[in-house]
């Protein structure tokens, strides 16, 4: 079964990605990647910028994005649904941006609860950063370095800026942090909304979910697809290709690439059969 450049996870500036959508889609060329998605978190914003520099250099292109959603089984747990072939139009625009008030009215609470621990970030100056994307963690991190360019500048040698970084995602920010709260988009709304704006609902890295109670929930539930081909999933790579194939699922994979570590981009390969066997449930041309 051969293998082409293929990478249907990815994330740019729009989201917590390091490089523009259009540096990234030059980055994937240079690797040979025939096929790609922008998957930038909870929005399109970079989409078109993608598609454009793609197009250019003869990738072909999926509109996708990663949706933060929350799956109640057992003490429950983010799962990141790709919604992968996206119908570009004004209801997506609608849809998008009733995300984004979602995204935002969270962060306003998080930013309550950041108070508590010390922080004192100021939401209408992140809101103003992120614009025309929702708040995220990336933003947070941003406004905090800015403030302090001197122990930035220096932490960034010494290493203090990502022992910071780490602890403020862990024990703060991220899930189980203090000022943590859930997504407000339930995992079974998340696969209505991708579906409802033309696209397949595809469980993003299943080996990432660490409650086996919500990776069950989550595999068994009226999706579209799996995420099968990510770096750390091998040892469960023939168990969820059976499991793809028992239900007649879509398969997917991708670098997950943020920019920021593990190296320059180096590439992404999948199957062809199941780079076709997407494109055309997309209705795309196969490769």
């Amino acid at each position: 079964m051969a293998d082409i450049g293929c990478d249907l996870h990815l994330h740019s500036t729009h989201s917590d990605g390091r490089y523009s959508p259009a540096k990234l889609a030059r980055l994937l060329h240079s690797q040979g990647v025939r096929v790609a998605a922008l998957t930038d978190h909870d929005t399109f914003g970079g989409g078109l910028k993608f598609f454009v520099e793609a197009h250019r250099l003869g990738i072909a292109t999926i509109p996708a994005l990663e949706l933060t959603t929350w799956l109640e089984a057992g003490t429950g747990e983010e799962v990141h649904v790709l919604a992968m072939g996206l119908s570009i139009d004004e209801e997506l625009a609608r849809g998008l941006e009733q995300i984004k008030q979602q995204r935002n009215e969270l962060q306003v609470r998080m930013c309550e609860r950041l108070r508590k621990e010390g922080y004192n970030f100021d939401f209408e100056r992140l809101r103003r950063r992120a614009e025309p994307d929702p708040v995220m963690v990336v933003h947070f991190v941003w406004d905090y370095l800015m403030h302090r360019p001197f122990w930035s500048g220096l932490g960034l040698l010494t290493g203090s800026v990502r022992r910071w970084f780490d602890y403020f995602e862990e024990e703060i920010y991220g899930p189980g942090g203090r000022a943590y709260l859930p997504p407000p988009m339930p995992f079974s709304e998340g696969i209505t909304w991708a579906r409802r704006h033309g696209a397949l609902a595809v469980v993003a890295h299943p080996g990432k979910i660490k409650s086996s109670d919500v990776r069950e929930a989550a595999l068994s539930a009226d999706i579209d697809g799996i995420e099968i081909f990510y770096k750390g999933q091998e040892e469960m790579q023939d168990e969820l290709l059976d499991l793809a194939r028992s239900r007649g699922l879509a398969v997917t994979g991708g670098s997950d690439y943020h920019g920021f570590s593990g190296g320059p981009y180096s590439g992404w390969k999948m199957p062809q059969e199941h780079v076709n066997n997407l494109l055309k449930r997309l209705r795309l041309p196969p490769i």
